[in-house]
């Protein structure tokens, strides 16, 4: 018979690591669940107590299903070592920052303080429903990130501050998972031992529950249905009486039974047990009119995994987002591709007075004109909410014919007043300064502009996105890298990152997917950028006739266009996403 374990964690890497350790061993039955504290009980109680043997669980977590659950839990304990981990991670951010959580994260965190002499402020909160307070309390002092658990991690991206998740290391995670087999071992131990007894006691009229001296029920051939509920609130009631008199009796009636208690104390092995018998006699003929009946509907649990925008959250970026919240104007946000617009948009939304209402995103690339025909005609349109936030996603792309239609009806409609208006425009090298959407939007809808820098012009930044892209990927891979070896950072403020937060995250995580040590090595960096430069060339390449630079900016544009054309062997699908712009304005320029 194999053993049932279930193993509650609060992010991916955790269940990497668990469902790389169970292949190590045979006839065990792992689940995995990615959950957040909150939903940890429901999910453990959705299970029958005989289709489980042992959960596992971290923190909080494990101490919330210790306290609910009737079968073991075993708990991932959270090491110094681990703390220490995270403190050398966020070591590599330039701002300030503090540790928070439960004192199952503090008490070590302090204690590793106290003895590395480090001044690094600590919070210790009893209840998660406090956490929200604190984390504003010190956004207010200029704290910019915190060193947390998964379920606080939440509560300060919604606030605004930057995370590093404390994750568990791998020999943690290890030694719950041994630690849990030997329970489960007992367990099955005692189920064995219990059904024997069960099956004797099936042959007689009585039921017997037993408790140990801590008044926890160890054995009882009554099952704990929503039948038997009253029964065992009788017993929780008179307990006292039937661990102080070793014969005490009882006589109570109940529906239409009359339940007769008695007790006898024993001992075994030195250890005092209090038994309880109980014999169930029908005082007259019942009759269920009303049978019970329960439907049960599973949650899906997700995992939330912060996006290449948290590295928005940064400086004089993040002061940006943060003012165009506070204001119902609407925003259009410029960037190149891979400089996170769309996380923008979220955290201005997040962070403004209508973060409570709709958020509607509309992604041009995959709106056709019967779409738009829905949004701008149906009146269940979201252009027909109040105080909704609509974010239309690349507007660059669409056709001039469909923007104007569009332009027209807000214009007509006062449908940007009634409502919160986000644009996200991807600029590059070949974007035409007098476009027709970008001259509406600023001057007609007169929208707050939002230029995300690309990334080689933050190389102030670098390090603090570096040690955030780091956390992420420890957080999902099941890592533990605390940063890169030295002279790591010259290589990367040196590099172009023409893909931008993309491209670096996308690397970052690579590089952590190979990496068995503390720090990702030069060497290795240095290989990654050489690949990144094969990956990504420039689009004009050698061979192509140089551009007039002399020419007029509408015959600019048509040489760069056709140029790009021949690339792509005159494969106009490919041009236009290389271009970034539609059909229609590619025909247009090579008409020119």
């Amino acid at each position: 018979m194999k053993t049932r374990i279930l193993a509650i964690v609060p992010y991916p890497g955790m269940q990497q690591i668990l469902n790389d350790i169970v292949t190590q061993y045979e006839d065990i039955e792992l689940t995995v669940r990615i959950s957040s504290l909150e939903k940890a009980v429901e999910i453990a109680r959705s299970y029958a107590p005989d289709e489980l043997d042992v959960i596992i669980a971290r923190g909080g977590t494990a101490e919330r299903l210790q306290k609910s659950m009737d079968i073991p839990v075993v708990k991932i304990e959270l090491t110094t070592y681990d703390i220490l981990r995270a403190i050398k991670l966020a070591e590599n951010y330039t701002s300030r920052f503090a540790i928070i959580g439960i004192s199952a994260i503090t008490q070590n965190a302090t204690l590793l303080c106290n003895l590395m002499q480090y001044n690094i402020k600590t919070v210790t909160l009893n209840d998660y429903s406090d956490f929200k307070a604190a984390i504003s309390e010190l956004r207010k002092d200029g704290y910019e990130m915190v060193l947390c658990d998964y379920s606080t991690s939440h509560i300060a991206y919604e606030l605004g501050l930057n995370h590093i998740l404390i994750t568990s290391s791998r020999e943690s995670i290890e030694t719950a998972f041994k630690q849990a087999l030997l329970k489960a071992h007992q367990v099955t131990f005692y189920r064995q031992q219990a059904k024997l007894l069960e099956a004797a006691f099936s042959q007689s009229h009585e039921y017997v529950m037993i408790y140990d001296r801590d008044f926890d029920c160890v054995f009882s051939n009554l099952q704990k249905t929503s039948d038997n509920k009253a029964i065992f609130e009788i017993i929780k009631t008179h307990l006292d009486s039937f661990i102080s008199d070793n014969s005490f009796c009882l006589e109570e009636q109940m529906d239409q039974f009359v339940l007769s208690f008695r007790s006898a104390h024993i001992l075994v092995e030195k250890k005092k047990y209090f038994c309880i018998f109980l014999t169930k006699k029908q005082a007259s003929q019942q009759k269920n009119d009303d049978p019970l009946s329960a439907t049960e509907e599973k949650e899906t649990i997700s995992f939330e995994s912060d996006s290449y925008g948290n590295a928005n959250m940064i400086g004089k970026t993040r002061r940006i987002l943060e003012s165009y919240a506070d204001t119902r104007q609407p925003v259009l946000i410029l960037g190149e591709y891979g400089t996170g617009k769309d996380q923008a948009a979220a955290f201005i939304q997040s962070q403004s007075a209508y973060k409570s209402n709709p958020y509607c995103i509309i992604d041009c690339n995959n709106t056709n004109n019967k779409k738009w025909s829905y949004y701008m005609d149906h009146p269940d349109s979201p252009f027909n909410d109040l105080n909704s936030t609509i974010f239309i996603k690349d507007i660059h792309v669409l056709d001039e014919v469909v923007a104007k239609k569009l332009f027209l009806y807000l214009k007509s409609n006062e449908g940007h007043r009634q409502n919160r208006f986000l644009f996200s425009y991807t600029i590059s090298a070949y974007t035409v300064a007098d476009n027709y959407i970008l001259r509406y939007l600023t001057t007609e809808l007169l929208c707050l502009k939002l230029q995300l820098p690309p990334l080689r012009e933050r190389v102030e930044d670098l390090s603090n996105i570096a040690t955030l892209y780091i956390s992420q990927a420890n957080t999902e891979l099941g890592k533990q890298v605390v940063g890169f070896e030295a002279g790591a950072m010259d290589l990367i403020r040196s590099f172009s990152w023409s893909q931008n937060l993309a491209q670096f995250k996308r690397m970052i995580r690579e590089l952590i997917a190979q990496t068995d040590g503390d720090y990702i090595s030069v060497d290795h960096l240095r290989t990654a950028l050489h690949q990144e430069t094969q990956l990504f060339v420039p689009v004009l390449q050698p061979g192509y006739a140089i551009i007039n630079l002399e020419q007029s900016l509408e015959e600019i544009n048509r040489d760069i266009a056709q140029i790009v054309l021949e690339q792509e062997n005159m494969n106009r699908t490919k041009t236009v996403e290389h271009l970034q712009i539609s059909r229609t304005t590619l025909w247009r320029m090579l008409q020119k």
